[in-house]
């Protein structure tokens, strides 16, 4: 059965090389690192290897790494670090996860309007406070003009969710805090990686005791299978022919359907499409039944299928929506297989209503 999931963030099958990593890391580092034991010493030792990888593979210094436990947890560290106040003006795109809206609502919202290809509609300000700036939405795929919003906000501290791609090249030439996602890269679930570049400013938000700035509550297991899937994860260029010819044959063939974001101008691996006169959860379960896993909704939770924020925000049909994410693996006959799925499960659906 081909398998073409439909969550970047969320569903991205583990690297294989970090399968086997992540065997022999549970017979290795199972010890707890703080530890005084000699197996804890060897396990202390396993993670500061560790995290000197992921400072070369992330162009990070060693002092600016978090590892984090909980990835959604992420979201609010990167900003509220920063906040001083209920007062905080927070600025984010309308196309912004969830706990990222619901970060900045904590706070003094302000949320920036996007086209209809999913770009922030850039309105320069000089105002202080925090950008909360999605480097690439999970959800459409859509990449953002990050270096010109970080110029158009000169005073404005920069909180950078980059869950979505390990690509560093993406990131702005200054940002503050960014948050990066092990399954972005093919990595296990269950390990967030926090840059804290500008430390000065940053506080840890939560209630602690200690100089701990985050909870040191995450598996070494998962840490060091994460470090081999980045250290195996290439740029998946290679994708945007394979998603190019996806989205050419869906729309030639199927009417009334938008296709969200121009892939030009977002993450080669990610088609987001919408159907009129089909339900999405209907066309999810026609696809599964050809063997096809994608995903319909909001990309930021599977709980329902409530209409997606995101679509709504950019104005593209927010109903019989699914979503795709090409992984490395995928080939032309796949595409082929799941385009000619789709054209008959959406007409087969149509011809019931």
């Amino acid at each position: 059965m081909v398998r073409v999931t439909g969550n970047f963030v969320k569903e991205s099958p583990l690297h294989p090389k970090a399968q086997a990593a992540l065997a022999a890391a549970f017979d290795a580092g199972w010890a707890d690192p703080k530890k005084l034991s000699q197996v804890a010493t060897r396990a202390n030792r396993m993670r500061a290897e560790a995290i000197e990888s992921l400072a070369q593979l992330l162009s990070l210094r060693i002092d600016e790494i978090e590892v984090l436990g909980e990835p959604l947890l992420g979201h609010y560290l990167s900003i509220a670090g920063f906040a001083t106040g209920a007062s905080t003006n927070i600025f984010y795109g309308a196309t912004s996860r969830s706990e990222i809206i619901a970060t900045a609502r904590s706070f003094t919202p302000h949320e920036i309007a996007v086209g209809l290809k999913g770009d922030i509609q850039i309105s320069p300000s000089t105002q202080s406070g925090i950008f909360a700036l999605q480097i690439a939405n999970g959800e459409t795929g859509v990449i953002a003009q990050s270096q010109q919003i970080v110029d158009a906000y000169p005073n404005a501290l920069i909180a950078c969710d980059a869950t979505t791609t390990p690509d560093i090249s993406l990131l702005p030439n200054r940002w503050d805090s960014a948050h990066f996602d092990s399954q972005s890269w093919a990595g296990p679930a269950g390990i967030a990686i926090l840059g804290i570049r500008n430390s000065k400013l940053w506080k840890n938000p939560f209630p602690h005791i200690g100089i701990k700035r985050v909870p040191q509550s995450y598996s070494l297991p998962l840490l060091l299978s994460s470090v081999v899937a980045l250290e195996a994860w290439r740029n998946q260029s290679e994708l945007r022919q394979l998603n190019q010819s996806l989205r050419a044959r869906i729309a030639k063939e199927v009417h009334d359907c938008d296709i969200a974001g121009d892939l030009d101008e977002s993450l080669p691996s990610i088609a987001s499409f919408s159907f009129l006169y089909c339900h999405g959860e209907e066309l999810v379960r026609a696809l599964a039944l050809r063997g096809f896993d994608v995903d319909s909704g909001s990309a930021c939770t599977s709980d329902d299928l409530a209409p997606s924020h995101v679509l709504a925000a950019m104005g593209v049909l927010t109903h019989g929506n699914i979503r795709i994410t090409l992984h490395d693996g995928s080939t032309q006959d796949d595409i082929d297989a799941l385009a000619t799925a789709i054209i008959e499960s959406v007409a087969q659906l149509r011809a019931q209503r």
